[in-house]
C-alpha cells in the first residue's frame, strides 16, 4: 500500500516510543531500511490502537499496525503514514474521543463550538499543527472541554466522499456500491445516507471530486471533517458512525470518479452564476456550430459502448462549455441538446446496467454548474487551437516541404503557376493522367485480402468557372505520356464498359484497357446517377477497387465482362461546393471515400509569374499490356497507287479472361507501409473503425505513393519517402474535403433557416388574419349584447362570448369606444362598465 508524505511537528515524536516496524506475523524480524534514502535522521515509531477493530465481512484486511516514519528536512518533519482505523467513540466525551482518534492513527484539531473551521483555535497554518500527541490534545481540551473534533483527513492517509445531494439508491449503482464499502459517519438525523464515506487515500488524491461532484464533495489532501461526538452546527444535524474499523481500499468506481477531476478544480457555479454563464452574449456565438455534433457523438458512443450515462456526461459537458467559451456554438443549445441526450441515454442499448432507469433529481444541472466552472479555467485560444488540430478543414500543412522534396514536383508546381492555375488542382489531374498509363497488371501487394488496384479518382473543388477546366487542360500540357491518355465522358454504368469493349453479336470486342474519365461538372454526374436504374455509382466503386465490371444479362448479345486487374481506370470530376451532395449523399455506399479532393486556390503564389519549366515526360512503362487508343495505325500506299493499306498493331487484351497473378508486376513497399496497413487491419478486426469518410484513407495514400514513385522514374518499390509525401497529399485532400462538407452543411443550414423564416412569416400572417377575424366577430357580438342590455359590466360581457373570443373582449370595447358606439365607465381595481350611447348616461356623483 502506498504511503503518503505530510508535514509533522518536530516535537511530536518525543511522545512516541521507538520500535522497529513490524506487522502481525512478522515478529522478530528487523526492518530493512532503505540505505540509499537521501534524507537523514530517520526514526521509526509504532502507535497501537486501544482496541481491536472489527474486520469487514466483505473482505479480509491484514491487521496492520499504524506506523510513521519521520525524516528531518531543513527543519521540517515529514511522515509516512499507513491508513488509520475509525474507533468506536460511542458514549465517549469530546476529550476521550479525540484521544481515541489519535490513538487509532488520526491527526486531530480542535474547533470552536458551533463552527467547522479547522483554524478556529490554532489559527493560520493549521495544516502543520494537527496532532496525534496525547499531551497536546489534552492541553487543547483543557482550554475548553467543549471544543469540537476535526479529523485532518489527508494528513492521516484517508480520502472522504461527502454525500450531500442524493440518496444512495439515486446514484449510479457502481458509485453507490462503492460508497457502501467505506467507513461511514452520517450527518443528518432524517437522511439515512447523507454523510462521510471514508477510504484509504492510496493515490495522493486532493480535494477534486471529478465525476462525484454532482453528488457532493471529496476531501483528500488537507481536507478535514468534523467528527462525532461533536455537536452539529445545524439543528437537524448529528454526527454518528454507522460503520467503523480499518479504512478499506478505494473501490474502482470511486477511483474513476477522482480520475476525472482536473488538476485545478473550480467550485461549481451557483444557479445564478450558471444562468449568467448561459446567457452571456459571448456564449451565444455560432462560429463552428457543427462542433457540437462531435460532443454528442462522443457522448453517445461512450454510453452505447457500455459506459455510464453519468460519467459520459461529466466528460461531455466541460468539453462542450469550453467550446461555448471559444464561440463555437450557443450555450443554451449545448445545454438543451446534451440534456435531451442525457435523459434519452437511460434507454439506449449497450448502456452500463447501473440499476437506474432515470437520472437523479437535478443531476444534469449539478454536472452543468460544475462543468461550466471548469470551462471558465480554460483558455479559449487553446480550445480553438485544439479544434484546428482535430479539424482537417483547419489543418496547417507544410505544402512547401512537398513541392521542394523532388525536382519533378517543383517542376509541376512552377508549370501550374506559369499557367496561372492552382498547383494542387493541376497535380490532381496529373495523378489521374499518370496512373492512366500504368498497365493494369501493375498491382499493389496483397497485404490485406488480395492485390490492390492503382485505379484512382480525383475531384477538383471550386465554384463554377474558377479553374477546374483550366487545371485539367494545363495538366495535359504539363505531363507528356507514352502512350497518350484516352479520355472519355462516362455515361451510365453500361456506358463505362463500352469504352473498354462492346458486343458484336455474341462476340466481345475489346477496344482498350485504359481510360481516363473526365466530368467537368458534378451536375453531369448527378444527372447520370439520377437516371432510373442507373448503375453508375456501384460500377465506379467497383472500378476503384479494380474489381470485375459488367452485368450478367441472360441474352448473349448483351452479356460481357471485364475481369479484375484487366483494366486501368482514372477519373477526374469538377465539384462545385454547393452541389457536392451528389458525392457525399452516397457516403454510405463509399463513393466519396474513393476520391482525392484538391483546391484550385494558390494563396502562397509568388508576385511574379515564374517561367514555364517545360513539360514532365513519362516514358512507356516497361512491360505489361497497355492499350489506350486501341491500335497504332501506319498508312502505306497500295499496289495500285491510289489505295491505302492500314496496318494494325493490336495487343491482345483478354479483358474477359481471369488475370493470372503470376503475370502481375507487384510493387514492393517499405516496412513502414506494411506496419500502417497492419495497424489499420487490427483496428478494423477489433471493431474500432475510423471516420466514415476516411475509411479508404490508407489505400488512397498507398495509391498516391505509387504514382509519386512513377513520377520519380521508378517502377519497382514504394519507398518510405513516397509514403511520407503521399501523406501530405492526403492531408491536403482531407482538408479540402472537410471544407467542402462544411460549406455544404452551411448552405443547408442557411437554406433551412430561410425556409423556417419564410414559414414563420407565413404563420404570422395566418395568425394575424385569424386574430383580426376573431376581433371583428367579438366587436359585432359585444355591440349586440350591450345594445340589448343598455349597460353591461366587463365580467358579464366576457361571459357572453365563447372561449376563443373572450381574450379579444377589451380590444372590441376599445374599437366600439373609438367608433362612438359605447361609453366606458371605469370602476375600481381595473373593472369597468360599458353603456350603449342611446341610453342616457348619468353623471358620476
Amino acid at each position: 500500500m502506498t504511503a503518503q508524505l505530510y508535514p509533522l511537528r518536530g516535537n511530536e515524536l518525543s511522545h512516541t516510543r521507538e520500535t522497529p516496524t513490524r506487522s502481525v506475523g512478522q515478529a522478530g524480524r528487523r526492518p530493512q531500511l532503505d540505505k540509499k534514502h537521501p534524507l537523514k535522521g530517520l526514526s521509526v515509531t509504532q502507535h497501537t490502537a486501544p482496541h481491536e477493530a472489527t474486520p469487514s465481512r466483505k473482505r479480509k484486511l491484514p491487521n496492520v499496525i499504524h506506523v510513521t516514519r519521520s525524516t528531518m528536512l531543513d527543519g521540517c518533519t515529514l511522515i509516512r503514514l499507513f491508513p488509520p482505523t475509525v474507533p468506536d467513540v460511542g458514549g465517549l466525551g469530546l476529550l476521550d474521543a479525540a484521544l481515541a482518534y489519535a490513538s487509532a492513527g488520526w491527526f486531530v484539531l480542535p474547533v470552536e463550538p458551533g463552527t467547522k473551521n479547522p483554524g478556529s483555535v490554532v489559527g493560520t497554518g493549521w495544516q502543520c499543527q494537527s496532532s496525534r500527541d496525547p499531551e497536546q490534545i489534552r492541553r487543547w481540551w483543557d482550554e475548553n472541554p467543549d471544543y469540537g473534533i476535526a479529523l485532518h483527513v489527508g494528513r492521516s492517509g484517508g480520502v472522504i466522499f461527502d454525500l450531500d445531494n442524493a440518496a444512495l439508491d439515486e446514484l449510479p449503482r457502481d458509485i453507490a456500491d462503492g460508497l457502501r464499502q467505506g467507513a461511514c459517519q452520517l450527518s443528518r438525523r432524517d437522511n439515512p445516507d447523507r454523510g462521510h464515506y471514508l477510504f484509504v487515500n492510496d493515490g495522493g488524491y486532493g480535494n477534486g471530486a471529478g465525476a462525484f461532484r454532482p453528488f457532493g464533495d471529496v476531501r483528500g489532501k488537507n481536507g478535514v471533517i468534523i467528527a462525532a461526538p461533536t455537536p452539529h452546527v445545524k439543528d437537524d444535524g448529528e454526527y454518528r458512525w454507522t460503520r467503523t474499523g480499518p479504512l478499506p481500499a478505494l473501490p474502482d468506481a470511486l477511483r474513476r470518479c477522482l480520475s476525472q477531476a482536473p488538476e485545478h478544480e473550480a467550485e461549481p457555479l451557483t444557479d445564478v452564476e450558471f444562468t449568467t454563464f448561459v446567457g452571456a452574449p459571448d456564449h451565444n456565438r455560432q462560429d463552428r456550430p457543427a462542433a457540437l455534433d462531435g460532443v454528442l457523438v462522443a457522448f453517445e458512443k461512450e454510453v452505447r459502448d457500455g459506459g455510464s450515462s453519468h460519467e459520459a456526461l461529466v466528460r461531455a459537458l466541460p468539453w462542450a462549455f469550453r467550446e461555448v467559451r471559444a464561440g463555437c456554438y450557443p450555450a443554451d443549445e449545448a445545454v438543451q441538446r446534451l440534456q435531451d441526450a442525457f435523459h434519452e441515454s437511460f434507454a439506449w442499448d449497450g448502456r452500463n446496467a447501473d440499476g437506474r432507469k432515470r437520472p437523479t433529481a437535478n443531476e444534469f444541472l449539478r454536472v452543468a454548474t460544475w462543468a461550466a466552472a471548469q470551462a471558465q479555467l480554460a483558455d479559449p485560444a487553446e480550445t480553438l487551437a485544439r479544434l484546428d488540430r482535430d479539424d482537417p478543414a483547419k489543418a496547417v500543412i507544410d505544402e512547401e516541404a512537398f513541392w521542394s522534396a523532388r525536382p519533378e514536383l517543383a517542376q509541376l508546381r512552377d508549370f501550374a503557376r506559369s499557367r496561372r492555375v492552382g498547383p494542387w488542382s493541376m497535380f490532381g489531374a496529373v495523378l489521374a493522367r499518370a496512373v492512366a498509363v500504368v498497365p493494369p497488371s501493375v498491382v499493389l501487394p496483397d497485404l490485406r485480402g488480395s492485390y490492390g488496384s492503382l485505379n484512382l479518382f480525383t475531384a477538383v473543388v471550386a465554384p463554377s468557372g474558377k479553374g477546374k477546366g483550366t487545371s485539367e487542360s494545363a495538366a495535359e500540357d504539363a505531363l507528356r505520356t507514352d502512350p497518350e491518355v484516352h479520355t472519355a465522358t462516362p455515361g451510365s454504368g453500361e456506358g463505362i464498359l463500352k469504352e473498354y469493349a462492346y458486343k458484336k453479336r455474341t462476340e466481345q470486342v475489346n477496344v482498350r484497357n485504359s481510360v481516363m474519365f473526365s466530368v467537368p461538372e458534378i451536375d453531369s454526374l448527378a444527372a447520370l446517377k439520377s437516371r432510373s436504374g442507373s448503375t453508375l455509382m456501384p460500377e465506379l466503386r467497383k472500378a476503384w477497387m479494380g474489381e470485375q465490371l459488367g452485368f450478367g444479362y441472360a441474352a448473349e448479345d448483351k452479356k460481357f465482362a471485364i475481369k479484375r486487374h484487366r483494366y486501368r481506370m482514372a477519373m477526374m470530376v469538377g465539384v462545385q461546393p454547393g452541389r457536392s451532395q451528389t458525392l457525399f449523399e452516397d457516403a454510405d455506399g463509399g463513393t466519396p471515400q474513393r476520391f482525392l479532393f484538391f483546391p484550385t486556390t494558390d494563396p502562397d503564389r509568388p508576385k511574379q509569374r515564374p517561367e514555364n519549366p517545360g513539360a514532365l515526360k513519362l516514358p512507356r512503362w516497361p512491360g505489361g499490356v497497355l492499350v489506350t487508343e486501341g491500335r497504332e495505325i501506319d498508312a502505306k500506299p497500295g499496289d495500285a497507287g491510289d489505295e491505302t493499306v492500314m496496318s494494325f498493331d493490336l495487343q491482345e487484351l483478354r479483358l474477359a479472361e481471369r488475370a493470372d497473378p503470376d503475370g502481375f508486376h507487384v510493387l514492393g513497399v517499405a516496412q513502414v507501409i506494411e506496419d500502417a496497413i497492419d495497424a489499420e487491419t487490427e483496428a478494423d478486426l477489433d471493431g474500432d473503425y475510423s471516420d466514415d469518410l476516411d475509411s479508404h484513407g490508407t489505400m488512397m495514400r498507398l495509391k498516391v505513393a505509387a504514382v509519386l514513385m512513377w513520377l520519380n522514374g521508378r517502377t519497382d518499390e514504394i519507398t518510405e519517402e513516397d509514403w511520407e509525401l503521399a501523406g501530405i497529399v492526403k492531408a491536403v485532400s482531407d482538408r479540402t474535403r472537410a471544407q467542402t462538407v462544411g460549406d455544404l452543411r452551411n448552405r443547408a443550414d442557411r437554406a433551412n433557416d430561410a425556409r423556417a423564416k419564410a414559414e414563420a412569416r407565413r404563420e404570422v400572417v395566418r395568425t394575424d388574419e385569424v386574430t383580426e377575424h376573431r376581433i371583428a366577430r367579438a366587436v359585432d357580438l359585444v355591440r349586440k349584447h350591450v345594445q340589448q342590455a343598455g349597460r353591461m359590466s366587463r365580467k358579464a360581457g366576457r361571459t357572453k362570448l365563447k372561449n376563443d373570443l373572450r381574450d379579444h373582449y377589451d380590444e372590441a370595447i376599445e374599437r366600439l369606444v373609438a367608433a362612438g358606439v359605447v361609453v366606458r365607465e371605469d370602476g375600481e381595481q381595473g373593472s369597468y362598465e360599458v353603456v350603449f350611447k342611446e341610453v342616457s348616461v348619468q353623471p358620476a356623483t
